[in-house]
């Protein structure tokens, strides 16, 4: 039978020429013709088929598994690579193109036993240094991950892939000065990118270094002035700092702006504002802020907020119902407990002050050791001194240094005449 000769370099990646019959080598190179036209379903139905009376051949399904990965279909794919692997276990481009495969599939270990078995590190391109690298890194290999980065990163240190994997990484590692570094070799190449200063932001934070964490962010906010998560991430920094006059005037300026419709949208960005709002007393831009938001919606500090509004203008039954509609949805802080109980109290309805006060001594934490003697003083003044009186020793029991508790003790006793 007559032998044409057809160079795998076009095909396989190789260097030596493959000597198939004709009609197999015009077979393939047609197959070649379609998938440089980026006709690949062209390609699977010229390749279904063999010619009459001519031997299968790897080369065969390899294009097949080609085509099928143009079409994105990787079980495919997978299957024809497989089996050109099977008739020949050494052809590296069936390997890697399997491995690509099941990496597109997230099978992450498939994907690096392949890429250990037919990737040289030492000659192979950045593109299957990346490929590995994420594979390890999806495996948490963190060894792996890290020696094929830094093999990278030596061979080829100027592909920003990877140097975003060192980065990453250094992250994975938990390696703030292998993370600062990263950040700063990518931002010294690309200065306007807004993630990479929300990164040193974090870096910064680490180090509790405030001054630069808040410049990090203002600078990631500049980068992508459009970007909410951003600005939310500077606002909160800002408002943990205690710097709440900013938050508000920031607040104020994005609400009246053209990015007031998302930003009053953004659940997590209001909820900020509305705390700065509060924490400085600004009573009609937190009411404004506050009906910005659907009721179903307003976070438990929203709610909070609106609870204190409604007190510094007078309306302690409106703060009630708040604090009630809180406690009616589970919250368990027996602050709230407290506050709804001394409302109840200040209203005279006894009832629900001692119901309130007696739910939060039943919760952790010092606010509810307080609700003892919160119930105690409520007794007192209700004259019911000999149940004051045994709260209180109770109390005093475990909690002997309580002054506070002393000093009602000894009201109790002089009421009682004891």
């Amino acid at each position: 039978m007559a032998l044409a000769v057809l160079l795998v370099a076009t095909v396989a990646g190789a260097a030596e020429p493959v000597k198939l019959p004709p009609a197999m080598a015009e077979l393939l190179s047609a197959a070649q013709a379609d998938l440089r036209a980026d006709r690949p379903a062209q390609a699977v139905e010229r390749l279904r088929t063999l010619p009459d009376g001519v031997e299968d051949h790897a080369l065969r399904h390899l294009l097949l598994g080609h085509a099928h990965v143009r079409q994105s279909a990787f079980d495919q794919a997978a299957a024809a690579y497989q089996q050109a692997l099977a008739m020949d276990p050494a052809m590296t481009e069936a390997g890697l193109g399997l491995a690509q495969v099941r990496f597109r599939q997230e099978r992450w270990r498939d994907a690096a036993d392949l890429l250990g078995r037919y990737v040289s590190t030492d000659t192979c391109e950045a593109d299957l240094l990346v490929l590995y690298a994420q594979a390890a890194r999806e495996l948490a290999d963190a060894a792996l991950a890290r020696l094929l980065v830094d093999k990278g990163v030596l061979r080829f240190p100027g592909d920003a892939r990877l140097r975003q994997l060192d980065l990453a990484v250094a992250v994975d590692e938990d390696d703030t000065e292998a993370v600062r570094r990263a950040v700063r070799y990518l931002l010294d190449r690309e200065p306007t990118d807004a993630d990479l200063w929300q990164r040193l932001a974090w870096v910064e934070a680490r180090g509790q270094e405030d001054a630069g964490r808040l410049v990090a962010l203002e600078a990631a906010v500049l980068c992508a002035p459009d970007n909410l998560e951003h600005r939310r991430a500077l606002l909160a920094a800002l408002l943990a700092a205690g710097n709440w006059p900013t938050v508000l005037a920031r607040g104020r300026a994005l609400l009246a702006g053209p990015m007031a419709g998302r930003a009053a949208a953004d659940i997590d960005l209001m909820d900020l504002l509305v705390r700065a709002a509060d924490a400085g007393a600004a009573d009609a831009t937190l009411r404004a802020w506050i009906d910005r938001v659907p009721e179903a919606e307003r976070t438990r500090a929203m709610q909070i907020a609106d609870a204190r509004l409604a007190l510094r203008q007078a309306k302690p039954e409106a703060a009630r119902a708040i604090l009630g509609r809180l406690i009616a949805l589970g919250d368990t802080d027996p602050a709230v407990f407290l506050w709804a109980g001394h409302l109840a109290e200040q209203a005279e309805d006894w009832t629900e002050a001692r119901t309130l006060y007696d739910h939060a001594r039943t919760l952790p934490g010092r606010d509810a050791r307080l609700a003892t003697l919160y119930l105690a003083r409520l007794d007192i003044r209700r004259g019911r001194e000999a149940e004051a009186g045994r709260l209180l020793r109770s109390y005093l029991n475990d909690y002997p240094e309580d002054a506070v508790a002393r000093s009602l003790l000894a009201l109790v006793k002089e009421g009682a005449g004891m």
